[in-house]
C-alpha cells in the first residue's frame, strides 16, 4: 500500500520559516503548515480529494488536524494523513 514516509516531507525547519508543504497521495492531496503565534504555534495538516487545489476546494471538504510545532509533530502528521489516507475515499466531490 502506498504511503507517505518521513523522507517524503521536508524537516520541521522548513515550517519553522514558514514553508507551507504540499503533495499527493494517489488521489488525496495534501498540506501542512505552521500557524499561530508565538510561544503557541502549531503545525496544521489537510487532507482532501484531488484533483483541484487547496484553494478551490470549500472548507467543509477538507478533513484537518493540528500538531504541536516540532519534528514530532511533522511525524505525527505524517502518520495522520497515512491514516486518513486509508480509510477514506478520494474521488473528487461534485461542485
Amino acid at each position: 500500500m502506498k504511503r507517505i514516509e518521513d523522507k517524503d516531507i521536508l524537516p520541521y525547519n522548513f515550517f519553522a520559516y514558514k514553508g507551507i508543504y504540499t503533495g499527493a497521495l494517489g488521489n488525496m492531496r495534501y498540506r501542512i503548515w505552521r500557524t499561530g503565534e508565538k510561544p503557541d504555534f502549531i503545525l496544521v495538516a489537510c487532507a482532501w480529494a484531488g484533483p483541484m487545489a487547496y484553494a478551490y476546494i470549500p472548507d467543509e471538504d477538507k478533513t484537518t488536524a493540528e500538531f504541536e510545532a516540532s519534528e514530532e509533530g511533522r511525524l505525527a502528521a505524517i502518520e495522520w494523513l497515512n491514516e486518513e489516507y486509508e480509510k477514506g475515499s478520494w474521488e473528487p466531490k461534485e461542485h
